[in-house]
């Protein structure tokens, strides 16, 4: 008799740990967006890479570049990716990201306007392509 309320009581509290695990997935949101720093980011010439690389990044949904805050607003499966997965990817661009540095050799890629301030020299872009 004791083993039966012993298997009972274990069968109930394992079914309810299984439904605190499956609350907390739940809780997690599906997508959400962050916000992702481009503080070398130079002129519009630059926007079409940045555009190219977010869309081929896995679990990206929409994103939105801002020339003046030097920005991109990305909303993001987070099952899929994460902000530093998309920093990284930036950065293999030529993109400085959230403090990730470029990579030298795509930088040599970007624009030739946009080679130095991806570099943290004086920019080559004074004015908007």
């Amino acid at each position: 008799m004791k083993k039966t309320i012993l298997i009972a009581f274990m069968l109930v509290l394992g079914l309810g740990f299984a439904q605190a695990q499956t609350k907390d997935k739940d809780s997690m949101p599906k997508e959400t967006t962050t916000i992702i720093n481009l503080n070398k980011l130079c002129c519009n010439s630059s926007i079409p890479l940045i555009e190219k690389t977010l869309a081929y990044e896995k679990g990206v949904k929409t994103f939105e570049v801002s020339l003046e805050d030097k920005t991109v607003s990305v909303v993001y499966k987070t099952k899929s990716t994460s902000p530093d997965k998309i920093a990284k990817s930036l950065a293999k661009a030529g993109f400085e990201a959230n403090g990730i540095e470029a990579d030298e050799k795509a930088i040599n890629r970007l624009p030739e306007c946009c080679r130095n301030t991806a570099r943290g020299l004086s920019s080559g872009c004074g004015h908007s392509h």
